[in-house]
């Protein structure tokens, strides 16, 4: 009889354990979704805060480099300006020099008639020595003077005079230098420019260079000039002349 009783009690103890045993799980299970959701909740703001960080890091940079490229900018304007200015200047330089070879090569024409042939004269003759022994490079430079400039075509003669064992000597410079036929002709309007680099024989002293123009088409006779050697080694600027 007591056994009978008995039974229905721990029926409803197991019945009240179970109870219990869920309520303990939901809690548990609550608690940790709770503590689950608030983690991931410090977790993303942790990343939010890293993003604002960046960005503002990036906002800041991003001011940087508009305030370079602001610098840039007015630098590479200046620089174009004192560039501007610059070639302007160079131009003025050229025209002025122009000028001055203009008037030279006039007040030439005036003082040594003979030196010019059909509105052209000798210009000017240059001659540098070279890092190798015996070795020089020269520049002839041609000028029309006439203020109508047609096309004026010729040919330039240039021969190396002085002395090899004691003996007068010349040599043809255009052959030392290897110009050949062809390019001794000219064609020219203002001016025409011969350059070449040459080797002056063992043994033989210079002492002058005669050039000799030939103008196509022109009755009187051809024009000439000569250039001492050693003038033209000391001061190439002033290249001092012989005329004959």
């Amino acid at each position: 009889m007591n056994e009978k009783r008995k039974l229905p009690d721990l029926v409803r103890l197991h019945r009240s354990v179970q109870w219990l045993l869920l309520v303990v799980v939901l809690l548990i299970g609550g608690l940790s979704g709770y503590l689950g959701g608030n983690w991931q909740v410090l977790v993303l703001q942790d990343k939010v805060a890293q993003l604002q960080q960046q960005i503002t890091e990036l906002y800041e940079r991003s001011e940087q480099f508009d305030y370079q490229q602001h610098i840039a900018q007015v630098e590479l304007g200046i620089e174009r300006a004192a560039a501007t200015s610059l070639q302007q200047e160079l131009l003025a330089a050229q025209d002025e020099n122009f000028a001055l070879r203009r008037e030279l090569t006039f007040y030439q024409k005036i003082m040594s008639p003979e030196n010019e042939a059909s509105g052209v004269v000798i210009d000017s003759l240059e001659l540098q020595p070279s890092r190798q022994a015996n070795t020089y490079h020269f520049r002839l430079a041609l000028v029309q003077t006439e203020r109508q400039r047609n096309l004026i075509s010729g040919t330039v003669t240039i021969r190396l005079r002085g002395r090899q064992d004691g003996t007068p000597k010349e040599f043809d410079l255009q052959s030392l230098a290897a110009i050949e036929a062809k390019d001794r002709q000219f064609s020219m309007r203002y001016f025409t420019v011969q350059a070449g680099t040459f080797v002056v024989p063992d043994g033989f002293v210079a002492e002058r260079i005669d050039v000799e123009v030939t103008i196509k088409g022109a009755g009187n006779q051809p024009l000439a000039r000569s250039f001492f050697w050693e003038q033209l080694l000391n001061a190439p600027a002033t290249e001092a002349e012989n005329n004959t």
